[in-house]
């Protein structure tokens, strides 16, 4: 009987450690230019937001999102969620979703979109390492994988919504 590989938890925390700060330059990116954009395109997407509330919101999920890297980095759950499942929803999930959506929205509004940037030359090569990784040493299946891509897409946008909606009533 074959023992299950076991898989190299120092990858995992640096995976982990890096997170925050590739995260924090896509915010960063998006931040500076989301304003003028919504402004622009305000014929086709009905809402503004203000970079001050844009930085508010994405802060609060840059906070969160982080402490959850932490306590995954000293093998802690986070919201009930084992540090491999936490790393496996957040990157290979959560931020490779946002990451083609923006590249879909660049593609619909054949112009830059804020975050496109950052996606394409940080969000997919550290997601797409991150995914290469946890499949090769058998963390996570590609079924699974697809799994928490989708249900990245589909739990981005309500996040935001909620991030923007509580800076919204502070700011």
């Amino acid at each position: 009987m074959d023992k299950v590989k076991e898989y190299d938890v120092s990858k995992i925390k640096k995976l982990l450690l890096l997170f925050p700060p590739l995260y924090l330059i896509h915010d960063i990116e998006e931040i500076i230019t989301v304003e003028k954009f919504l402004e622009e395109n305000s014929s086709i997407i009905p809402y503004g937001v203000t970079t001050l509330e844009f930085l508010f919101a994405f802060t609060l999920l840059w906070i969160v999102a982080s402490i959850g890297c932490y306590k995954a980095f000293l093998d802690k759950k986070f919201i009930g969620m084992k540090p491999t499942t936490y790393l496996t929803f957040l990157v290979p999930g959560i931020l490779l979703a946002n990451g083609i959506g923006h590249f879909l929205q660049f593609i619909f509004f054949k112009d830059y979109v804020p975050g496109v940037i950052t996606s394409i030359f940080i969000l997919y090569p550290y997601s797409f390492f991150t995914a290469k990784f946890l499949i090769g040493e058998r963390v996570i299946t590609k079924k699974r994988l697809l799994s928490y891509l989708l249900i990245g897409f589909v739990l981005q946008v309500p996040l935001a919504l909620i991030a923007l909606y509580i800076s919204k009533l502070i700011i």
